[in-house]
């Protein structure tokens, strides 16, 4: 069913019901399987958002697979992997994984495809992790890779790990599920997907590590540590093949000899193993990130020629050096706009406090001895400035967040105190609106979080949902347990928001069309997705236009450390 897949099939064009891979998957379902399949895709299809579809996909096949465990693996960095949701109660998510322990998450990230080994003991990959393996009871494990940002970046991976023996109809069944996640988060916005998983994109106009290695002029190659090819571009595809790569082809190996050539030097002659037949040939190595190399090969003979080399080296290393120089720019630029940011608004606070000084003073003193329109005028300068005064604010807080000068005090938050706090500040603002605000009764959780940051991350969500929700509506704060974590829900009866500004929504300066031009800057969700973060957390929207918005806050639980 899965053998010699590539990549390209994996992630496919077409609809599910054209595709070949859920075409093999369901033929290889029994009855009771195919009942099994409708259910779990049902149960897929019923969610819209990345987070929630993930959690579903597992809950739904923890049930199919009862003696095995099912978990969601976001990329971190290169090699890296973090635990976001599993069916084991026992794990801990928000753990690093790190692939050179996992064969299997190797061989996902060397080929870009599915791994399944039905059994440890028939599997070569699984040779030096096979007495770890046994001590745990595994019997047999599968990866597959369902969501990648790019092409080339680090996919999300769905891991299962099979207690029993792996029956035909099982492997079948988590197949289908896997492609079913590949069909539905690869229709979805990617930024989307992202945020969501907190994962990171490269920045825009960013070139990904094959666009770089086409660059390139002679064969170019990026290997690991035991000579697999994990990235080439076309001309050394060319020469190793002697073709472009078709799909089902097993990978390249790349045989240098003599061997210690590659470890001892960084330039040297070797013999390549090619499809035609060793190829003598120039290479040139460097070391990159991850236990990864760079090697270039030059199989023509006029490329032994000094002048020839030099040129070659020269151009790499003029190459080399102008992508450094655009990192340490693009870095530079970086650096320069969070320092303007926080000047200028370091600049305005003090001469916007005076203004605000004598504003309150001209209608404090002079008050009675104005006109009806003189008095409008002082308003709304007073109004005026109480904004500017809120956007700089704003600023400053993002700016201290984003340069990490804004430390937090993590320990132990009392759920249910700051929930009442926050209603209890914010009930006048929705008895002036006409809105209900309520808590349902909750368990009492201990939060790992920032009493000061809680809050404020809890009552800008709570304005937001008073502020859009109409005369009548009602917004409430819900909290419950989820394993070693808690969720918070604010949910509001509002006005909702549009699909289009959903994705961007914790983004700076993003504002629901519609809301008052006078209140706020579209600094407070940004704000609020940051102090999540750096508490350890997360936070997403679901929202129906029309109907209101629910708001997600996830922290972990206080365990005693810090």
């Amino acid at each position: 069913m899965l053998e010699g897949i590539s990549a390209t099939t994996w992630f496919p064009q077409q609809e599910p019901a054209e595709c070949p891979v859920c075409r093999g998957a369901r033929a290889a379902l029994s009855e009771q399987g195919l009942a099994a399949a409708g259910n779990l895709a049902i149960e897929i299809l019923a969610h819209r958002q990345p987070a929630a579809l993930l959690e579903a996909a597992i809950s739904a096949l923890a049930r199919a697979v009862p003696d095995g465990r099912v978990s969601v693996l976001v990329p971190e960095a290169a090699g890296r992997w973090r635990v976001f949701a599993s069916s084991a109660a026992h794990v801990t998510l928000d753990v690093v994984v790190e692939s050179d322990r996992y064969p299997e998450l190797m061989e996902v990230r060397r080929t870009g495809a599915p791994y399944v080994a039905t059994g440890i003991d028939a599997a070569p990959e699984l040779r030096g992790a096979r007495s770890l393996l046994d001590t745990a009871g595994v019997k047999g494990l599968a990866a597959f890779p369902v969501f990648a940002a790019t092409p080339s970046a680090e996919p999300v991976v769905l891991k299962v790990s099979f207690y029993a023996v792996v029956r035909p109809d099982q492997l079948a069944l988590v197949t289908l599920a896997a492609h079913h996640l590949v069909h539905r988060l690869s229709a979805m916005p990617a930024t989307e997907v992202a945020g969501q998983l907190g994962m990171a994109l490269p920045p825009p106009g960013g070139m990904d590590p094959a666009s770089l290695l086409n660059l390139l002029p002679l064969p170019a190659l990026v290997v690991d540590a035991a000579d697999k090819v994990i990235n080439a571009n076309a001309r050394a595809r060319w020469l190793l093949g002697g073709r472009e790569a078709a799909p089902g082809d097993e990978p390249l190996v790349l045989g240098l000899a003599p061997r210690s050539a590659v470890e001892d030097a960084s330039h040297w002659e070797a013999q390549v193993a090619a499809r035609k037949g060793d190829i003598h040939v120039l290479a040139w190595s460097s070391r990159l990130p991850a236990d990864r190399r760079l090697v270039l090969i030059e199989p023509h003979p006029e490329a032994r020629r000094s002048s020839h080399e030099r040129t070659i080296r020269r151009t790499l290393a003029e190459k080399l050096r102008e992508l450094e120089q655009a990192n340490t720019l693009l870095a530079e630029y970086a650096r320069r706009r969070d320092r303007f940011v926080s000047d200028a608004a370091h600049e305005l606070k003090t001469p916007l406090a005076i203004l605000r000084s004598y504003l309150e003073t001209l209608a404090e003193d002079l008050g009675d001895g104005l006109s009806d329109q003189q008095k409008e005028f002082l308003q709304a300068a007073a109004v005026g400035a109480r904004r500017l005064q809120r956007l700089i604010d704003g600023l400053l807080d993002l700016a201290a967040l984003e340069t990490g000068r804004s430390p937090l005090v993590l320990g132990p938050v009392s759920s249910r105190d700051v929930v009442a706090g926050v209603i209890g500040g914010l009930r006048p603002i929705a008895l002036a609106a006409r809105v209900g605000l309520a808590a349902p009764p909750a368990a009492e959780l201990a939060l790992r979080a920032d009493l000061q940051r809680l809050d404020q991350v809890l009552r800008n969500l709570v304005e937001n949902g008073l502020k859009y929700t109409p005369p009548g509506g009602e917004v409430t704060v819900a909290v419950e347990r989820r394993g070693d974590r808690a969720l918070i829900c604010v949910r509001d009866t509002g006005v909702g928001i549009p699909p289009a500004i959903l994705p961007h929504i914790f983004d700076e300066f993003v504002r629901a069309p519609g809301s008052n031009p006078t209140e706020g800057a579209g600094l407070g969700l940004a704000i609020v997705r940051r102090l999540a973060m750096a508490m350890g957390g997360r936070v997403w929207v679901e929202s129906t236009p029309g109907a209101g918005s629910r708001f997600f806050v996830e922290l972990p639980l206080w365990t005693g450390e810090g």
